[in-house]
């Protein structure tokens, strides 16, 4: 039913068509649901390594991953380490976003929105190079997906976002 409202359009009617509406749907972007949406897909991209703190045989299936069937002693326990360390940050940086949408000024807002992209910018830039570069220690795509769409809704907010 949706296609058949381009019928009969020309292909540069068409694109001019979607961008507008692209651009009504973004144009009421609000810095806190941009917040929000981070912080959800923040959780979802840390929950492998939630999960690996929880169940052996989870963690077990992640190194077998990266370091082979029968991984050292030394490379769980830095694992674990890893997932701890990287797990409670992205825990603080959630709350910190959390936290944030008390603010009520725009331009605090999206000063912060702008600090909060430089943050998740190069936390997400590793596993973009590693997946870029194929070099086998890349997160999974979805979590790629999510780093550099949670980055761009950020710098989004900082640009254009309203209170």
């Amino acid at each position: 039913m949706f296609l058949n409202l381009f019928k009969g359009l020309e292909l540069s009617a068409k694109r001019n068509l979607i961008f507008s509406c692209v651009l009504r749907i973004t144009k009421k972007m609000k810095i806190k649901t941009i917040f929000v949406v981070v912080a959800i897909l923040t959780t979802l991209q840390m929950l492998p390594l939630a999960i690996s703190l929880l169940s052996a045989d989870f963690k077990a299936m992640l190194l077998a991953d990266i370091f082979g069937e029968n991984p050292s002693a030394d490379t769980v326990k830095f694992f674990g380490n890893f997932a701890m360390v990287v797990g409670t940050l992205v825990i603080g940086l959630i709350f910190l976003l959390i936290g944030s949408m008390s603010f009520k000024d725009e331009a605090t807002l999206r000063r912060l929105s702008f600090l909060y992209s430089i943050v998740w910018g190069f936390s997400c830039i590793p596993d973009l190079i590693s997946f870029i570069t194929n070099d086998g220690m890349a997160a999974p795509l979805p979590v790629v997906i999510m780093g550099v769409v949670s980055f761009g809704l950020l710098l989004y907010g900082s640009k254009k976002g309203t209170a």
